[in-house]
């Protein structure tokens, strides 16, 4: 499963669950909202800059995804950093502005994969939620320790 399946799956399932999507980027596609870091030196332009794969919002919450094909451990370390150090946060509330976010949360989508799972699993004090998702659409949550999705997870049995 490619990158951008695994980010359609996410945009189709947070979009049935009443969230708001306020930027998304598919791989070089091109798309995304780039974020600069606090305080950037502009003279060299993009320097430091992110691109989240994600990033959607329902009442006071806002999410942050970065998704992938496999297990990818500079991604739980880049969240990490964004979520404790909040080196990114002008740039979020700037592209937030207009919703009354009390909170950001961040995580990782990744393919079912038994393998890129069980890595994933061992990163998740990086993360506030790990998700994963398979061919048919059907998402699973592994890992949600705000219970950010729970009042909407699906039911699923596999």
């Amino acid at each position: 499963m490619r990158e951008e399946e695994v980010t359609k799956n996410i945009l189709d399932w947070l979009e049935d669950n009443a969230w708001k999507i306020i930027c998304y980027d598919f791989p070089q596609s091109g798309t995304g909202v780039l974020l600069h870091p606090n305080g950037s030196n502009r003279k060299e332009k993009n320097k430091g800059a992110i691109i989240p794969d994600i990033i959607a919002v329902k009442d006071n919450v806002a999410v942050f995804f970065e998704n992938k094909d496999r297990f990818y451990e500079p991604d739980f370390d880049k969240l990490q950093e964004i979520k404790t150090e909040s080196n990114y946060s002008d740039a979020l509330d700037k592209l937030l502005t207009g919703f009354n976010i009390e909170t950001m949360y961040y995580g990782i989508a990744i393919p079912e994969l038994k393998n890129a799972i069980d890595k994933s699993k061992l990163h998740l004090e990086k993360i506030d939620f790990l998700i994963s998702t398979n061919e048919k659409g059907e998402l699973l949550i592994h890992h949600d320790i705000n219970e950010i999705f729970l009042p909407n997870r699906p039911i699923t049995n596999w």
